[in-house]
Formats: structure tokens, sequence, C-alpha cells
């Protein structure tokens, strides 16, 4: 199955998360239970950064896999989506399975989805997180 076409926006300063599902040709979840994922995206200006369930930075950002559900969430906090400068990124989201493709041929791979990340600018661009007392 050819991976999806999906454009989204990151609004600067703001808590950010994508969620997905997995799904095979009939809309059933696909179990990617000890699966692992990355997003990479490059930039206008031409920086690549890359994201990986592998992290274990929870400040910069939490990416995770609920298996059973096929789920993926991508979580950035404000923190991050704030100190973000570019306009637009091309990115690419895979995953990759816990068993290999064929015998010596490395594990299995796909790309999910692809397309580009946009950065809505803050009109008043502020380096103090936002910290309510209850």
């Amino acid at each position: 199955m050819s991976a999806g076409n999906y454009d989204f926006n990151i609004e600067q300063g703001t808590s950010f998360r994508m969620s997905l599902v997995y799904k095979d040709a009939n809309g059933d979840p696909i179990d990617i239970t000890d699966w692992c994922a990355r997003l990479t995206w490059r930039t206008s200006s031409n920086v690549t950064q890359t994201f990986t369930t592998e992290n274990t930075d929870l400040t910069a950002y939490k990416f995770e896999i609920v298996g059973s559900e096929g789920r993926i969430n991508f979580l950035l906090p404000a923190s991050t989506t704030n100190a973000l400068s570019f306009n637009t990124a091309k990115y690419d989201l895979e995953l990759q399975a816990n068993y290999d493709h064929y015998n010596q041929g490395g594990k299995y791979t796909v790309r999910i989805i692809y397309g580009t990340v946009t950065i809505l600018k803050r009109n008043s661009k502020s380096s103090d997180a936002l910290e309510c007392q209850p």
C-alpha cells in the first residue's frame, strides 16, 4: 500500500498532538506492538530533524506507539514548538516492524505518510512559558 499524503500545521508556542491509526486495506488496525517509528522533516532552510519512538528526553517531545490499537502519537510541548523558526518542512513518517522483511533483508520498514508541515507563527513571540497557578 502506498503512503498517504497528509499536510498539517503546528501553531508556534502551543502544545501539539498528532495521533493516527495504522490500518490494513479492510480498515482494521494493524498490531504494531514492539515496532518503532521515525518522523523526519527537512525544513525550508534545509535543516533536517528526526524524531523517533526511541527518544528518552520527554522534555523535547514524546513519540509513542500503542501497539495493539495500531496507534501512533506524536506530541510536542509548547516550549518545543515555540522554538521552531522555519516556515515549512517536508516530512516522512516511517514504521519499522519487529521482524525481518526476509532472511538477511533487514527489518520490514514502511513509509505510512508524508507531506508538508507548516509553522503558524505567533503574533507575540515570548520565550517565557505560560505558568498558570491553580
